[in-house]
């Protein structure tokens, strides 16, 4: 059965008189091909009538099961993510996995055709369906709203994500959205069951405002079973470098191949803590692998005795020759991590260097500090912890936090409740990128 025919069938099944859509009942139904490798899965119609067709077709014709997510082409997806090394070559040497997936709410539908997924990541590729319109002012966003084990029924924790969103005036994306999840060596299991919300938001402008209207499309849900995850390449290192009167010890690389970890930890004899590494792999004298375009670039311990930044992969490569280099580093005096903002005074104990209180701006119960910082190469960086505390101990969350740029100075904004003796304490996060005059060069094994 071809598209338009399936098309004709769902638009007459929704012209079932009206009381027959007061039973609304969820299910969800699975046909595999190849196990582990090609499945569809169909949440919930409202219409009862076409619930009973769509089962019925779905386990009679394999063929028509196929169909129904309308896999993109293997090109499209390439294109997609053709700015990111790891992922371009992960697609070129066929580590990415048709899982064919879809789900429906009501009688609209979200596709996943593609996931890529090693022991670190789970790379989700969700596409809009084409009756799906957008307008000039409009994106629409997938957030995760719970996860677990397929096979054990349990949530699963030990991980962070990142997800894209898709505007009207991105191009040619071919409706794809990207969820890039990051996990605790050992946490993605084999077996996912998902549930995500897709949402639209639109900004409309009032005279001398602009307002955001958000728009919930529904809720979908998906199984996912991962094949096996590809061994990791693993270079033992161990060496101790300093940098800027800081030591570093290097401990070990993984390659994976959705992407690169560099494992390092630092000694407490240290003066300051190591908030960020610049590096970046050469490979055959020519070839350059650097920061991580999967929204992860780097993870460390709230003690700041570790740290694993996050590079481009070369997994698939076999060079004769390749080096680590650091090129830069984020440094942060341990006396200056924590800052006091005399908010009636607007002072800043102690001062930052390179960074000046630039306004107050009092409202209510509520104070918004302006800071503005110098930064050079387009460095922009968030500089503060989100939580903060008053004089007495107290932790509060931001009630709100932006940050804006131009020419050479950024411009860090926070929301704090006003205290009552005016003073708030912040603690910094990251800081300006000194770049190295000469880069350290660590010689890595290749494989054979």
């Amino acid at each position: 059965m071809d598209n338009n025919r399936w098309n004709d069938m769902v638009q007459e099944s929704f012209k079932y008189p009206e009381e027959l859509s007061g039973t609304e009942e969820r299910f969800k139904n699975r046909i595999s091909k190849e196990k582990r490798k090609r499945r569809t899965v169909v949440g919930s119609l409202s219409v009862i009538a076409a619930s009973i067709l769509f089962i019925i077709l779905i386990n009679t014709n394999t063929a028509f099961a196929n169909a129904v997510a309308e896999l993109p082409v293997i090109g499209k997806l390439a294109e997609y993510v053709k700015l990111d090394k790891s992922l371009s070559r992960a697609i070129e040497n066929e580590y990415v996995q048709e899982v064919n997936l879809v789900s429906w709410n009501g009688s609209n539908r979200l596709l996943l055709p593609y996931v890529i997924a090693d022991e670190k990541k789970l790379i989700l590729f969700f596409q809009m369906p084409e009756e799906f319109k957008l307008k000039s002012n409009q994106w629409v966003e997938i957030f995760l709203k719970n996860m677990r084990n397929g096979e054990t029924g349990e949530k699963i924790d030990g991980y962070g994500y990142s997800s894209g969103r898709l505007s009207h005036d991105d191009g040619n994306k071919h409706g794809f959205i990207m969820q890039d999840y990051h996990f605790e060596e050992g946490k993605l299991p084999r077996s996912l069951d998902i549930v995500v919300e897709v949402k639209t938001s639109v900004i409309s402008n009032y005279e001398f405002e602009s307002r955001i209207s958000d728009e919930i499309k529904g809720l979908y849900s998906f199984n996912i079973e991962l094949n096996d995850f590809a061994e990791p390449k693993i270079y033992e290192i161990n060496e101790t470098h300093t940098v800027l009167g800081q030591k570093i010890i290097v401990e070990n690389m993984k390659v994976y191949p959705t992407g690169t970890e560099v494992n390092f930890s630092f000694p407490d004899e240290n003066s300051a803590f190591i908030k960020g590494l610049e590096l970046e792999v050469i490979q055959d004298g020519y070839k350059y692998f650097k920061g991580n375009r999967n929204g992860f670039s780097a993870t460390y311990d709230v003690e700041n005795t570790m740290m694993s930044v996050y590079i481009e992969s070369n997994y698939f490569d076999k060079p004769k020759k390749q080096e680590l280099l650091i090129n830069g580093v984020r440094l942060l005096n341990k006396d200056e991590e924590y800052i006091t903002v005399d908010i009636d005074n607007q002072t800043i104990t102690p001062n930052i260097e390179g960074t000046v209180l630039k306004q107050i701006i009092k409202k209510s119960d509520y104070a918004t500090l302006i800071f503005s910082t110098e930064r050079l190469n387009d460095d922009n960086f968030a500089m503060f912890n989100h939580d903060y505390k008053d004089t007495d101990g107290n932790t509060y969350r931001f009630d709100g936090e932006g940050m804006s740029s131009y020419n050479s100075r950024m411009e860090t904004l926070i929301t704090v409740k006003y205290p009552q003796d005016g003073k708030v304490i912040l603690r910094r996060t990251l800081t300006p990128e000194t770049l190295l005059d000469k880069p350290i060069r660590i010689n890595l094994p290749v494989s054979n």
